[in-house]
C-alpha cells in the first residue's frame, strides 16, 4: 500500500469516526482501530525490504549482528507502544496511554542492556581496567 493510499484511508476513517462518534462511540472506536491495524500492516509490508537492506549493510561492514537485533526489537517496541497508546488516547483513556508509554520506554531500556554492557566493556578495556 502506497503512502497516498494510506493517507486517503486514514483521512476517510477519521472523518467517518468523527461522524459516528456522537451517535455510536463504540463503532467509531472499532473503525479507528481497524483502520490503524490496516495502516500498520501496510507499512510493515515495506519493512521487509528495509530489514533486508540493513542485513546487507551489516554483513558488508562486519558490525555485530546482535546490535541490529537489539535495534530492531527497540524499534518494534516503540511502534507497538505508540500504536497502543494512541488507540487508548482515542478511546478516552489518557492515563492508560501514559502508562503504556512508560512501560514501552522501560522495555526498550531493558532490551538495550546488552548493548550498554558491550559499550561499557569497550570503554573499560580502552582505559585498561
Amino acid at each position: 500500500m502506497g503512502i497516498v493510499a494510506m493517507c486517503a484511508l486514514g483521512l476517510t476513517a477519521a472523518v467517518l469516526a468523527l461522524t459516528l462518534r456522537p451517535k455510536n462511540g463504540e463503532i467509531s472506536l472499532l473503525l479507528t482501530v481497524a483502520c490503524s491495524v490496516m495502516l500498520l500492516l501496510g507499512a510493515l509490508g515495506s519493512a521487509a525490504g528495509v530489514i533486508e537492506s540493513v542485513h546487507r549493510i551489516v554483513a558488508a561492514s562486519q558490525i555485530n549482528s546482535a546490535y541490529i537485533g537489539v535495534l530492531l526489537k527497540v524499534i518494534g517496541i516503540c511502534l507497538l507502544t505508540e500504536f497502543t497508546a494512541n488507540t487508548c488516547r482515542d478511546a478516552g483513556s489518557s492515563a492508560l496511554a501514559s502508562n503504556i508509554t512508560l512501560a514501552g520506554k522501560l522495555m526498550a531500556a531493558v532490551c538495550a542492556i546488552p548493548l550498554y554492557t558491550d559499550i561499557l566493556n569497550t570503554v573499560m578495556s580502552i582505559f585498561g581496567k
